[in-house]
């Protein structure tokens, strides 16, 4: 009994979708049928011919995006978090650009119903896929399972009713083709979700469960020093061979960004500058710690407080202490000699 209550609010929505649809469709029939029957010069017919074979390419798109989605997702256990994130990204950029294209499309009169059915199977299958990555990744942290597991059903909900809608949308290009007396216009075929259990709450606790036992999926940790983001205060003005000149001013600061590289948080994280001048070699330390920082989240850390000695060489390091577990150091430094203007 349990199981059934939960799929009743499932099996209700997809009903109700389906019954509008026949609704919409059968209104607009009557009005198509009305207004149809007319006579067509070879210009509306371009027209029709342009736009079906336009339609046939985003089509064309939507199948093979949802074949890419499908080939990764059953690659998750050979592939790392990091490339799950791209080729995710990609997939969801793919079917905005897919559904903008459909957007901009102007179609023949009589056609416009079935566009809009058109429209409304794109838009479903770009929500599926934007709300299944946050929701996975999610799951895989461990962050809030339980909802994670019911973004995810829903996301293959809404590819299973894109599939039922684009039924109507073949029908209503079938119609609004016989209704201006072109018999037999039809269209590709387009179902993306190829197992239907898998709006099943049950079976997508499996999968998520499947993969994170996965070892290729486990923590990754990084951080890193965004050297091209540092800035001197004084400014640099100048530059004499190895030696970066600074601007007057009586103390020495650098801001820089560190990135979280890694796909997990990390806190405590310590940044340390070291500053030594030519007629004093033992290095003046101070350091930053950064409380808390996201996976992919960059911080602003400015270290200040050193005096200046204008005219005199001097050496400045910075690092980004290394988290636990972290495998890549060569982008945690960098290091500068410089001189400040007198």
């Amino acid at each position: 009994m349990e199981k059934k209550s939960r799929k009743e609010p499932i099996i209700t929505l997809i009903i109700m979708l389906i019954i509008a649809a026949v609704i919409v469709s059968w209104i607009t029939g009557l009005w198509s049928c009305e207004n149809g029957k007319k006579n067509l010069n070879e210009q509306k017919k371009l027209s029709i011919a342009d736009y079906v074979n336009s339609v046939s390419v985003l089509i064309q798109h939507s199948n093979k995006t949802a074949v890419n989605y499908f080939i990764l997702i059953n690659q998750v256990k050979d592939i790392t978090r990091e490339e799950l994130d791209k080729n995710l990204s990609d997939i969801i950029e793919e079917s905005k650009i897919n559904l903008q294209n459909c957007d901009e499309m102007n179609p023949p009169e009589s056609f416009e119903v079935a566009h809009g059915y058109l429209k409304l199977v794109l838009d479903l299958r770009t929500k599926a896929y934007e709300n299944f990555k946050p929701a996975l990744f999610n799951a895989l942290q461990n962050i809030g399972e339980e909802i994670a597991v019911s973004q995810i059903t829903n996301s293959f909900l809404n590819m299973y009713m894109s599939d039922e809608i684009y039924k109507y949308f073949q029908d209503e290009i079938k119609t609004a083709g016989e209704n201006i007396e072109i018999n037999n216009l039809t269209i590709l075929s387009s179902k993306i979700l190829k197992e239907n259990e898998l709006i099943d709450p049950e079976n997508v606790a499996k999968f998520i469960n499947d993969i994170k036992t996965v070892a290729s999926l486990q923590e990754r940790r990084g951080m890193a020093l965004i050297t091209d983001s540092i800035e001197f205060n004084p400014r640099i003005i100048n530059q004499q061979g190895e030696y970066l000149i600074l601007a007057k001013g009586n103390e020495v600061s650098v801001t820089m960004i560190v990135e979280n590289q890694g796909n997990v948080s990390e806190k405590d994280v310590i940044v340390v500058m070291s500053y030594s001048t030519e007629d004093n070699p033992k290095a003046d330390e101070k350091t930053y710690t950064i409380a808390s920082i996201e996976p992919s989240e960059q911080k602003s850390v400015t270290i200040s407080g050193f005096q200046a000695f204008p005219g005199l060489r001097c050496s400045m390091s910075i690092e980004v202490k290394p988290v636990q577990g972290e495998s890549v150091l060569t982008n945690n430094t960098a290091s500068y000699k410089f001189m400040v203007e007198k």
